[in-house]
């Protein structure tokens, strides 16, 4: 395997976090002005939410923002691969989903070779419903590691 390929567990990496609105936002202040992500600051179509490695990045987070009003939070491999299990209940059995990191850059007129992606094995599968009961779950689990952590780089 090649080494630079392999995202280790010591490494940082960014995910760009954004306030669509007053009420479309990925993270919100609570009444004594603590900081909470919400499960929709890692929601993914693919279910598959991206991050990039902040080595990659030359660990500028302002390089990973997806628009100029966004918020960067950091996560650490480890600690997103520690989630462990993420756990469905199938018809025939429950169903054990590994949590890991990927490499995973982009070639195209978006270029960014620092772009990896949170993944599960096996992937999710089994109805709609099943595969978004299960995802919410990896989602919430991500967005507790993110306010643990708090802004790396705060919005604009």
């Amino acid at each position: 395997m090649d080494e630079d390929n392999f995202i280790s567990d010591e490494e940082e990496l960014y995910r760009s976090v954004r306030k669509l609105s007053e009420i479309d936002s990925e993270y919100i202040y609570d009444d004594t002005g603590h900081l909470i992500f919400t499960k929709d600051a890692f929601r993914d179509q693919k279910k598959e939410p991206s991050v990039d490695r902040a080595k990659l990045r030359n660990f500028n987070p302002s390089l990973s923002k997806l628009s100029e009003t966004d918020g960067i939070v950091s996560l650490i491999t480890k600690e997103v691969r520690s989630i462990g299990k993420i756990e469905t209940k199938g018809d025939v059995k429950n169903l054990s989903h590994a949590v890991d990191v990927i490499y995973n850059p982009i070639h195209d007129e978006h270029e960014n070779l620092a772009h990896s992606l949170i993944t599960v094995e096996p992937k999710f599968f089994g109805s709609e419903n099943k595969q978004k009961k299960a995802f919410k779950l990896l989602r919430i689990a991500l967005a507790r590691l993110a306010t643990q952590r708090g802004w790396k780089l705060e919005p604009k």
